[in-house]
C-alpha cells in the first residue's frame, strides 16, 4: 500500500505537470536531476496527503542513519509556490502538511520551526534538501525507479591494459567497456587518459552482468550528475557519475 500511495503522488506531479510561465521568483537547485525543474506546481489530494501523515516512515528506514526517500524532492519542489517572494495568496493549511510530511520523513523534531516565518520555514528546508543532494549515498534513495539497486560494482585493480569494446566521449573524457574472461569491465578516464575509476560491473546477487552497451546518445548532464543511459541483458543500466566522472552508482532493470 505505501508503494503504491508513492506511485500515484509521483504520478500526480509528472504525468499531469505542465511547463511552468513562472519566472523564478525562489530559486530551488538541482530539481532537474529528479526531473521537476520544468513542471507545473501540483497540489496533492488531501486523502493522500492524510495517508502520509499516519505513515510510520522511521520505521520503513530500518534503522537506517539515512533518512529520505523519494517524496523529499517532490515536496521541495512544491515550496517556491509557498513563498511570499512567489505569491501574496498562501495555502496555509496545505503548507504546514507537506512540511509536517517532510520533517516526519526527515525526522525533524518540529519545534525547529515553531517560531519561524513561512519564508524562514522554506529556507530551512531547501538547506536540508541540498544537504542531502550534496551527499551520493542520499541521492539513490532520492531517486524514483523501479529498477534494482542502487550498485556499486567491484573495484577492477589489475594493471595491464584492457582492450576496448566500445569507447564513449563525455564531457570529462571517456567511458570504455571492455571483457576479460566472465568479467565486464568499465573504465573512467580524463581528457589526459589518466583513469579515474575501473570497476567489474555486477548486478542483482553481486553476478557478473555479461555484457554493457550504450544507447543512442547516452549522456545526459544536469546540475547534480553526469547520467549515462546504457542496457545490459536486454534490460535498461542506468549509471550515474560526477560532473569529474567520479563514480556514484547505477541501476539495472530487472
Amino acid at each position: 500500500m505505501k508503494i503504491l500511495t508513492l506511485v500515484l503522488l509521483t504520478l500526480n506531479l509528472t504525468l499531469f505537470g505542465q511547463e511552468s510561465e513562472s519566472t523564478d521568483c525562489y530559486e530551488i537547485k538541482y530539481l532537474d536531476f529528479f526531473g521537476l525543474d520544468q513542471t507545473e506546481v501540483t497540489k496533492w489530494p488531501p486523502s493522500e496527503l492524510d495517508g502520509l501523515l499516519k505513515m510510520d516512515f522511521a520505521k520503513d528506514n530500518r534503522q537506517s542513519e539515512i533518512k529520505t526517500n523519494v517524496l523529499i524532492p517532490m515536496i521541495v519542489y512544491q515550496l517556491k509556490e509557498f513563498h511570499p517572494k512567489c505569491t501574496k495568496k498562501i495555502d496555509t493549511l496545505y503548507f504546514n502538511t507537506i512540511t509536517a510530511v517532510y520533517l516526519k520523513i526527515r525526522e525533524i523534531d518540529s519545534t525547529q520551526l515553531l517560531n519561524k516565518s513561512i519564508a524562514e520555514k522554506i529556507d530551512f528546508i531547501r538547506a536540508d534538501f541540498y544537504s542531502q543532494v550534496e551527499n551520493i549515498n542520499y541521492l539513490p534513495k532520492m531517486t524514483m525507479t523501479f529498477d534494482d539497486g542502487p550498485f556499486y560494482g567491484i573495484n577492477y585493480d589489475e594493471k595491464f591494459e584492457l582492450k576496448p569494446i566500445k569507447i564513449q566521449e563525455t564531457a570529462f573524457g571517456t567511458l570504455i567497456i571492455s571483457k576479460v574472461d566472465d568479467k565486464t569491465i568499465l573504465t573512467s578516464k580524463d581528457k589526459n587518459g589518466n583513469v579515474i575509476w575501473q570497476k567489474s560491473i555486477t548486478g542483482l546477487y553481486d553476478r557478473n552482468l555479461t555484457g554493457l552497451y550504450f544507447t543512442k546518445n547516452p549522456l545526459k548532464y544536469n546540475s547534480v550528475a553526469t547520467v549515462v543511459h546504457m542496457y545490459s541483458e536486454g534490460e535498461r543500466f542506468t549509471l550515474y557519475l560526477k560532473k569529474d566522472g567520479s563514480f556514484m552508482h547505477y541501476f539495472h532493470s530487472w
